[in-house]
């Protein structure tokens, strides 16, 4: 089994050879998301999604975005 940094390597090659694979844009998006790469998902996804609006990326790019928002003021320690 290839490890994350494999798969985002042989993902990255798919895309030189085709950079509007918006199915590739959106597995390499979500797998730097499980890197805690951030912006690096967020840049994928999103062009994932204006690339194929009617595919995964806009709920996906829309869920990542309220995690992102989400604070929790009654948690912070004064």
């Amino acid at each position: 089994m290839q490890t994350i940094e494999q798969q985002i390597a042989d993902l990255d090659a798919a895309l030189n050879a085709d950079p509007a694979d918006a199915d590739a844009l959106f597995r390499r998006g979500s797998l730097h998301w499980r890197l805690n790469h951030r912006a690096q998902a967020l840049t994928d996804l999103n062009r994932a999604a204006a690339l194929d609006p009617a595919g995964p990326a806009p709920a996906a790019v829309a869920h990542l975005n309220a995690i992102l928002a989400f604070t929790a003021p009654d948690l912070y320690n004064p």
